[in-house]
């Protein structure tokens, strides 16, 4: 299979691996390396049409997807816009913080307008909608790392005092996500072959292109088939 996304280098085992050991702490977080796990999950969540994301665990990959924002926005300098549910435009200064909403993060390291991430509020870690709202309370939607002190002080202390608790639901969580990763993976890579042979075999440019991009989807979330 050829790559769609040069940028776009993690499938869906790969992130459930990123996950884990930016939780264990083996690895620091990458901006890049984030922006594109989050991307890849939500194309694969929100692949409606695809037989095979419809059998992902969606709440177990949503929660990998909703910690993974939660780590970006904490971890690099950047800016935020809060819309009220679906509205188009953001909140200006002079507007009241919504209670409901999505956040929208632009990393200061990323110059393209498709690598900014949202997340609705309520996915949020609590500890960071609050600073948030401080901060825009103050007139000031530029945040850095240090802006959320008090967040990693609160996660600290939901570890120490529910630690083996907690490493026990995300072991679950990863054990989960890895088995159904690796069975669904073996699934899409049969079915690009499939799709493959039909593309060589068809003279209809239209639906040779509707097969080139079902093709490049498919290798987008589970990655190139080394057979």
């Amino acid at each position: 299979m050829a790559t769609s996304d040069r940028r776009r280098k993690l499938t869906i085992s790969d992130i459930n691996e990123y996950w884990r050991r930016l939780n264990d702490g083996a690895e620091k977080p990458e901006v890049f390396k984030m922006v594109n796990a989050i991307k890849v999950l939500d194309f694969a969540l929100a692949d409606c049409e695809s037989a095979l994301c419809k059998r992902l665990s969606a709440h177990a990959w949503a929660r990998i997807r909703n910690d993974l924002f939660d780590m970006l926005i904490t971890s690099f300098n950047g800016y935020f816009l809060v819309y009220k549910d679906d509205a188009v435009n953001p909140l200006e200064q002079t507007d009241r913080w919504t209670q409901t909403g999505r956040v929208e993060f632009y990393p200061e390291k990323a110059n393209r307008r498709e690598d900014a991430m949202s997340a609705d509020l309520s996915k949020v870690h609590p500890a960071i909608v609050l600073r948030l709202r401080w901060c825009f309370a103050e007139g000031c939607q530029n945040i850095t790392p240090d802006d959320f002190s008090s967040y990693r002080e609160v996660a600290d202390e939901a570890d120490e005092v529910s630690e083996a608790e907690r490493a026990g639901q995300l072991e679950e969580v990863y054990e989960a996500c890895a088995m159904e990763a690796s069975t669904l993976r073996k699934i899409a890579h049969r079915k690009w072959w499939h799709l493959h042979y039909q593309h060589r075999g068809c003279s209809d440019s239209r639906q040779k292109g509707t097969l080139k991009k079902q093709m490049d989807e498919l290798e987008l979330v589970w990655g190139r088939s080394r057979a």
